[in-house]
């Protein structure tokens, strides 16, 4: 919903006579720049704050398969600015009124040479920071194409501190984080977060991810910073066709570690709320039959110790219904865990069939008895074959018996055994869920997501997701030491918010034997196993 809005349109049309000029663009307070230019033919961009260069000339463009690039022999035929203010309503989060107030520059360009080709780039600049995207009009010789690099980059002014985790990695987003200089960098994931020598907090991430590769950042001689977009299993990085939109490439600016926290340019960049139904998006602490698997007091699968029976499942209602906790999440619920449920390979799991020991209709009737409400899970084991076969009738189970969220697992290495979780295959899965999602009014928590850009303004049903390190690696590793906590909030919670699984206690347990469970070097129980829908 959007109240107050008010839109002021200015347009300013730039000949073609200014092809090999420079045009520009500033935030609303006039404290931002942004200059676009052609180099010998290539198109280029900087950013400055205060006066102070952020970004210094930057390349643009693509590399495509089988054709030339799109990266040289440019004419600028026409540019124009537009403003734009309103105001927002969230449907849920931690600020309930978000103005999106921008000035916006669009730049069209077409080869001199004889194809001719188009290609537009619109810059939205924010008193905070600035969003920059390419979009590639309908045209021919354009109808279908494959990009296999985007040349987008990021000069920096200096060797900025950097905090950072290595991309392609096989547990994704969930490392601690490393603080170096941007030289000493791997290809790391966004958001990005920087430090300047001159006082200046900086973050680049990216924002309304559809139909299109993640990208990473790659860290270059010079201080240049060059986008890495995801691959497929075939070497390409997008499939795509004309008229296409890339995601907005974002850069946040701040003088205090907060003001990246504060900062909502990536929501602004998403579009508008699409679902009008938002009476089941409640966001709620809830607890879960799942971490007494992970000390080896339960099993997910079946067994004399398996955690999900009818029996334990009221127990932990009770519990829950005397302290307040509004939602209980039970795993190892259906058919197909196993004890190697979490290894790389093709599982096949059961999204409607309950195991012996577990009634999921009277589990959910006792809940309603008791004012708990059942959280559904579904752990795919990154078989998707199996679960875009089975997804319609698991939804519409939950839907049947009145579950409106659920917990969406997709553990593995990689989707398939083949894909990314965040290539452009990913991308469209996880936006293909949602969506179905919604269509069974559902809210999500993504487990091995792919990162968050933004999408809880559109689809506001995706209320939360994992992307990170928590607390349960205490369970098997040396743990998350204080620091990784108080860096949370200005790196990964920058592009949204995570289920961290908070509220861990060291007291040394002892596994008893015989468990197939790596031993703890610093065990830890749950005494109460809470999760929280953290808004940032």
């Amino acid at each position: 919903m959007i109240r107050n809005l008010f839109l002021v349109l200015m347009s300013v049309v730039v000949l073609a006579s200014c092809s090999q000029g420079k045009v520009t663009v500033q935030s609303p307070d006039g404290n931002i720049n942004v200059s676009f230019g052609l180099h010998e033919t290539k198109p280029q961009y900087s950013v400055s704050y205060k006066g102070q260069e952020v970004v210094l000339n930057s390349a643009m463009g693509f590399i495509l398969k089988d054709q030339a690039p799109l990266t040289e022999g440019f004419e600028i035929t026409g540019s124009e600015v537009t403003s734009y203010d309103n105001t927002w309503e969230q449907v849920w989060g931690e600020k309930q009124f978000i103005r999106n107030h921008y000035n916006q520059l669009r730049v069209d360009l077409q080869e001199t040479a004889e194809a001719g080709r188009q290609m537009s780039v619109f810059f939205r600049v924010f008193d905070n920071g600035v969003g920059f995207r390419y979009e590639i009009p309908e045209q021919e010789g354009m109808e279908d194409f494959v990009i296999m690099d985007e040349v987008t980059e990021f000069a920096m002014t200096d060797d900025h501190t950097a905090w950072w985790i290595k991309a392609y990695q096989p547990d994704r987003y969930e490392y601690l984080f490393t603080r170096s200089g941007i030289s000493k960098m791997d290809t790391v994931h966004t958001p990005l977060t920087m430090q300047t020598a001159d006082g200046l907090y900086l973050s680049l991430h990216e924002a309304a991810l559809v139909d299109y590769a993640s990208y990473t950042v790659v860290s270059m001689p010079g201080n240049k910073l060059v986008t890495g977009l995801v691959p497929w299993a075939d070497g390409t990085k997008v499939k795509t066709s004309a008229p296409m939109k890339t995601p907005w490439r974002t850069i946040q600016i701040g003088e205090e570690p907060g003001d990246l926290i504060t900062n909502y340019i990536v929501l602004n960049l998403n579009e508008p709320n699409k679902l009008e139904d938002h009476s089941y998006i409640k966001p709620s602490k809830y607890m879960g039959i799942w971490w007494g698997m992970h000390i080896g007091k339960y099993t997910f699968w079946e067994s004399e110790d398996l955690g999900a029976t009818t029996e334990n499942a009221k127990r932990y209602i009770n519990f829950a219904s005397e302290h307040d906790v509004p939602l209980l999440l039970i795993e190892g619920w259906n058919n197909g865990w196993t004890p190697a449920w979490y290894e790389n390979r093709m599982h096949q799991f059961s999204f409607t069939e309950s195991v012996d020991d577990f009634d999921l209709k009277e589990v959910v009737e006792y809940g309603n008895k008791r004012g708990v409400k059942l959280i559904g899970y579904h752990e795919t084991g990154s078989n998707l074959i199996s679960y875009l076969d089975q997804v319609d009738d698991g939804f519409a189970l939950y839907r049947e018996i009145g579950i409106h969220d659920i917990k969406i697992g997709q553990v593995g290495s990689k989707l398939n055994m083949k894909e990314w979780h965040h290539g452009q295959f990913g991308v469209n899965y996880y936006r293909r869920i949602l969506k179905k999602a919604a269509e069974n009014k559902l809210a999500v928590n993504f487990h091995e997501p792919i990162k968050d850009t933004g999408e809880r303004r559109t689809y506001p049903n995706m209320m939360t997701r994992e992307g990170g390190r928590g607390m349960e690696y205490d369970a098997w590793s040396d743990g998350n030491p204080p620091s990784h906590l108080a860096t949370l909030p200005f790196t990964r919670l920058l592009a949204g918010p995570m289920d961290f699984t908070p509220g861990t206690f060291d007291i040394m347990i002892k596994y008893r034997e015989g468990r197939r469970f790596i031993p703890l070097l610093r065990s830890s129980w749950r005494l109460m196993s809470l999760f929280c829908h953290l808004l940032r």
